[in-house]
């Protein structure tokens, strides 16, 4: 099988040319190793960090109407498009678009469960609209970004449990701009990071697990994307003139961190003046905690990518599978390669005649032992009521699971002995034999009391009151209706009598045989 990686584009034109009318507003699939466009998807205007893409599906928020565009990737066509409560801002789904997440315009986050529809709001837990979301490798985390300059940890399982309080985990708020974009890196466990940047022109790296910060890089400018290397080396970013920055994270300040004996790590200074510090050794230079609060200044020299007639501002990055290409998205519509070891730009993807918003590489497929993977063809639509509004109150919570049971006993059961023992029920059975032998159960019929005459007299009375009543309540209802009648047939009479004048004036004879024959004779033909 041929190993295959797609790379996910699309466009935003700007409002004025009618946004998802335009011919340019759409999402293509390009294959990486023939440059050539596999797919395309139409009708599709989708603002930065709102595109996502499971095995089946690809999930687009729209930027001139609320709702999400649910694209099937084996039919290339449009699936259904779902109307929502209020604007979406950042959209996200887990590995195997089980779950899709949704930031909005207010500062909920909505997620959606595609096998079932259930779907769940959280309350406004940010104080201005969310910017960028995303989840974990494990689909155990959600984080989001805002323009208020915070980012929120969710766990995502807490937030599909059934009637459960929809509130972050922990605040990451050490940056002082808007947040621009938020990722998770690839690793799990200890370590596991996020790398955030902000308007600010700070990149943050995050142990989002516990709420640390680990270390916090300084950029010349502000950056407008951001990426991570495949297994987590560094990171890349994109600026707004056209350049593109690489920063490493064995490189650290004026040490770089080599692997030494015995898989140690030792420093060296990398500029003139700068001391080494061989005699300590580190996992990772990203977890030295007495140097997480000092920024590192990445420098603009050498690492600092630029192209010339490339100077439009990069929109959108990822990195290949591999690690050696990266995939850059412009303001002006191209789609460019680059390569990482040299920095250089390596060919022209593709380009359009709108502004790129978003650049995604999908997982490679074509491993030889790749195990099966069963994806569901169709989604379910969310399922949501009046309670899931833009104006709703502080929780909107939507459970279609089905409510609990509610069981009602009547009576208490002897612990003592067990009642579904074999014992209990050999007793049970003789009881019941000897309660049928008995000679006053075959008796019952015949020795019953009879009823003496003033009890019949009293049964009577009883009986025939109730008819009366019924009665009474019969001949009510009959002179209502007696009453109804007599009306209607007033109204009857004078309608008819309107009706033949008006004849009298259009047709005399027609109206002289409708006198003949009366009101009960109807109208005659002639």
């Amino acid at each position: 099988m041929t190993l295959t990686e797609l790379i996910a584009v699309a466009s935003h034109p700007p409002s004025s040319s009618g946004a998802s009318s335009s011919p340019e507003a759409y999402i293509s699939l390009h294959d990486i190793h023939s440059f050539t466009q596999t797919s395309t998807f139409k009708k599709s205007c989708t603002p930065p960090n709102s595109l996502a893409i499971s095995p089946t599906h690809i999930f687009a928020a729209q930027s001139d109407k609320s709702v999400l565009n649910v694209y099937n990737r084996s039919k290339n066509s449009l699936e259904t498009t779902i109307p929502l409560p209020e604007q979406l801002t950042a959209v996200t789904c887990s590995h195997n678009g089980g779950v899709v997440a949704m930031g909005t315009s207010s500062g909920r986050v909505n997620i959606w469960e595609t096998s079932s529809g259930r779907y769940t709001s959280t309350p406004l837990s940010h104080l201005q609209n969310i910017t960028c979301i995303t989840i974990d490798p494990t689909s155990t985390f959600l984080l989001t970004g805002s323009l208020d300059t915070n980012i929120l940890v969710w766990s995502l399982p807490h937030l599909l449990l059934p009637n459960s309080k929809k509130q972050p985990l922990r605040t990451l708020e050490y940056h002082q701009q808007p947040i621009i974009s938020v990722l998770c890196g690839h690793g799990t466990g200890p370590s596991a990071l996020a790398v955030s940047a902000a308007a600010d022109s700070s990149v943050i790296v995050w142990n989002y697990q516990d709420g640390s910060l680990l270390r916090t890089f300084s950029l010349s400018s502000v950056p407008t994307c951001l990426a991570l290397d495949p297994i987590d080396r560094g990171f890349f970013v994109g600026f707004g003139d056209g350049g593109i920055q690489m920063v490493e994270f064995s490189k650290v300040g004026n040490r770089t961190v080599e692997l030494g004996v015995n898989g140690g790590s030792t420093t060296s200074p990398v500029e003139n003046g700068g001391g080494g510090d061989g005699e300590r050794s580190y996992d990772s230079p990203l977890y030295r905690a007495d140097e997480r609060h000092i920024p590192i200044a990445a420098n603009a020299g050498g690492n600092r990518w630029s192209a010339e007639g490339h100077d439009t501002a990069v929109t959108a990055i990822d990195v290949v599978f591999e690690g050696n290409y990266l995939i850059a998205g412009t303001e002006s519509g191209s789609v460019n390669i680059w390569d990482v070891a040299t920095g250089q730009l390596f060919r022209t993807l593709t380009t359009y005649k709108a502004p790129i918003s978003n650049v995604k590489i999908l997982p490679p497929t074509g491993f030889s032992d790749e195990s099966i993977v069963t994806s569901q063809l169709t989604v379910v639509p969310p399922r949501y009521h009046e309670a899931v509004k833009a104006s709703s109150g502080s929780l909107a919570d939507v459970d279609t699971s089905l409510p609990p049971m509610s069981l009602q006993f009547h009576s208490t059961l002897n612990s003592t002995p067990d009642p579904f023992s074999s014992t209990s029920d050999a007793e049970a059975i003789k009881r019941g034999i000897a309660y049928f032998n008995s000679s006053s159960n075959t008796s019952n019929i015949s020795t019953a009391p009879l009823l003496t005459g003033d009890q019949i007299t009293i049964t009577e009375s009883i009986k025939n009151a109730e008819d009366a009543e019924k009665i009474e309540t019969l001949e009510k209802e009959l002179a209502a209706m007696k009453e109804r009648y007599k009306r209607l047939n007033e109204v009857h009479k004078q309608t008819w009598e309107e009706h033949t004048k008006w004849v009298m004036d259009v047709d005399k004879e027609k109206a002289e045989k409708m006198k003949a024959s009366g009101p009960e004779g109807g109208e005659m033909e002639e």
